[in-house]
């Protein structure tokens, strides 16, 4: 098993404003009061490890899934690859398939965009469970999404559309066909040192983009600080701040107003907004990586919950009152 390369200095809480007894509470909530499965809890702030808790044997080397958090590392991707000059997020999505591109047959289709994706406002319509569970029949994705009507403007109405992270990651396979996967570990995991990981495909080869990325816990916090340092890292710019600012900010509204959902706060380029400041990658089960800029801190959870929110809330109320 290769060796964890430790890229973050550590040092109690106290030492950086944060209460311990703050962070045991907010963990006893979650586990104890709320009787929900967590399999990591690591903090960082100021850059320093200040809490780093694993909840199962082997968890700390352990690569896990993310679900959704993928997505994020998607949009990652297709930032690096428009500072490369590979693709703009400008780029018209049939633009990448002319195969399909009778499948293009409104001008509403042909106004669909690569952001549109990123911002889950592409306005297909969305049959994703039916394409995704017929995939062994029907294994070219590509032409099953492309296939569907777009019902909405581009860009006015957020649907949560798991199979547009994959027609990102299919695009991207079109301007360099070694993938998302081994071009992020080429041009981020190794710079970052990132240990292991793994992102399951497609029958035709491509990754599936919107899930199926393992990567250890601790690695979910390299992520999080790069996005909290404006893509920055140990002095090399790897990621333009302008993406992360981009991708960060709200790009489209996901809910009311008066939401008080942390999945109604807005999103970004496969990022959403909190409601209590800031921004994170997460995904099902409970896999968080939550950036606070206000606070110079990223959390990182991993989990099997039947309940998303309860984290979140808990985060609010127990231990961000806590912090200076």
């Amino acid at each position: 098993m290769k060796a964890r390369i430790e890229s973050f200095p550590t040092a109690k809480p106290e030492k950086l404003d944060v209460p311990a007894v703050a962070i045991q509470a907010m963990i006893k909530a979650i586990r104890e009061e709320h009787k929900l499965e967590l399999h990591s809890f690591l903090i960082l702030r100021h850059g320093k490890l200040i809490w780093e808790e694993y909840f199962r044997e082997n968890e700390a080397d352990a690569r896990h899934s993310l679900y959704s958090v993928s997505k994020s590392f998607t949009s990652t991707a297709i930032g690096l690859a428009e500072a490369q000059g590979l693709l703009s997020v400008e780029d018209k999505l049939y633009s990448f398939f002319p195969e399909h591109a009778a499948l293009c047959d409104s001008e509403t289709k042909d106004r669909v965009k690569l952001k549109h994706l990123l911002m889950m406002g592409s306005g297909f319509e969305n049959n994703e469970g039916k394409i995704f569970k017929d995939r062994k029949k029907n294994p070219d994705l590509v032409l099953g999404a492309l296939s569907q009507p777009v019902i909405h403007e581009p860009g006015t109405v957020f649907n949560y559309y798991t199979l547009g992270t994959y027609l990102l990651s299919a695009a991207f396979s079109r301007v360099n066909p070694e993938g998302i996967h081994a071009y992020l570990k080429r041009k981020l995991f190794e710079p970052m040192g990132f240990a292991k990981s793994a992102w399951s495909k497609d029958l035709l080869g491509v990754p599936m983009g919107g899930f199926g990325l393992s990567l250890t816990a601790y690695d979910m916090l390299r992520l999080g600080q790069l996005y909290l340092q404006n893509g920055a890292w140990e002095g090399q710019q790897l990621l333009p701040a302008s993406y992360v600012q981009a991708a960060t900010a709200k790009q489209i509204d996901n809910g009311p107003a008066a939401s008080t959902s942390d999945w109604g706060a807005g999103y970004g380029y496969q990022f959403w907004r909190n409601t209590f400041g800031g921004f994170r990658a997460d995904g099902m089960f409970g896999q968080y990586i939550v950036v606070l800029p206000d606070y110079d801190a990223v959390i990182v959870m991993t989990s099997h919950l039947n309940d998303m929110q309860v984290p979140l809330t808990v985060l609010r109320e127990k231990l961000l009152p806590k912090l200076k």
